[in-house]
């Protein structure tokens, strides 16, 4: 076995795909079982997603039940981080290394963990030069969730994604549950409102530093491609994607808003539509 599997026997990789069908979660399942990454895979399901929750033990990926609704418990996006929190919880000590991942828009290139090592979360920034007082929907969600002081503090500071989130497992377990706390104090109109797991996250990140972590720069190991420039990204002949000068990250994220690039990986995968 090699030192990469062992490790994997003590990593976890969890999502969720809570009312998602299987085409929306066939990259990121396939390209992560497709890096040799052999360690435990959780993701969050509706109770009836028979097909779903099939396909996923197939690629030995354990679904994990959930049922949520917006009105009562805040958009999934947002509500999400409560159940992985709980998850978590229930496996303090099982896990020397977690990621925490969204799942229809992101694709694997490399193990996932490989050259990733120290103890924290990796809080992983969006593309330059954006920043909380010039991106406008995470301005929006900032005015929303901060308060005037925290506004000001945290304007001048680059957007960290909350989308993919890696660290060791008490780190990771540490953030989850804060990040749930901070979700659960919110008043009950808010949460019903998008955002606030980004903000929270990047409060986190920025301001608070209350999880030990540290911020890396984009396209190194994740790239987080929504707000950059289409020609950042190139498909090579080889089948990988990587930045126009080289750089091959191991995690693409929001691949899907680069027209491009979504062609590439729908053609790769054999996608509908």
């Amino acid at each position: 076995m090699s030192d990469e599997a062992t490790k994997d026997q003590r990593r976890l990789v969890i999502g969720a795909a809570y009312k998602y069908r299987v085409d929306q979660v066939r990259v990121f399942v396939e390209s992560l079982r497709a890096t040799g990454y052999a360690g435990d895979v959780i993701m969050l399901v509706g109770r009836l997603q028979w097909r779903l929750k099939a396909y996923l033990r197939r690629h030995g990926v354990r679904p994990f039940p959930h049922w949520s609704t917006r009105r009562l418990h805040g958009p999934i996006q947002a509500h999400r981080f409560e159940r992985f929190a709980t998850v978590l919880e229930g496996a303090v000590g099982r896990y020397d290394q977690v990621i925490v991942a969204d799942v229809k828009d992101v694709l694997f290139q490399r193990h996932p963990f490989a050259d990733v090592s120290g103890n924290g979360c990796k809080f992983y920034l969006e593309a330059a030069p954006w920043t909380f007082a010039t991106e406008p929907t995470n301005r929006r969600w900032a005015k929303l969730f901060l308060t005037p002081d925290e506004f000001a503090a945290i304007a001048p500071c680059r957007v960290t994604c909350c989308g993919v989130v890696l660290g060791d497992g008490a780190s990771v377990t540490d953030y989850l549950a804060r990040l749930a706390g901070y979700l659960q104090a919110l008043p009950h109109e808010l949460r019903r409102e998008g955002g606030a797991d980004t903000v929270f996250h990047n409060k986190m990140a920025h301001l608070t530093h209350e999880v030990p972590g540290e911020i890396v720069e984009n396209d190194l190991h994740v790239a987080t491609m929504g707000i950059s420039p289409p020609a950042t990204y190139v498909a090579d002949a080889d089948g990988l994607i990587r930045t126009a000068d080289g750089k091959l990250p191991a995690i693409l994220h929001q691949y899907d808003r680069l027209p491009d690039i979504m062609r590439f990986v729908a053609a790769t995968y054999r996608l509908p539509g």
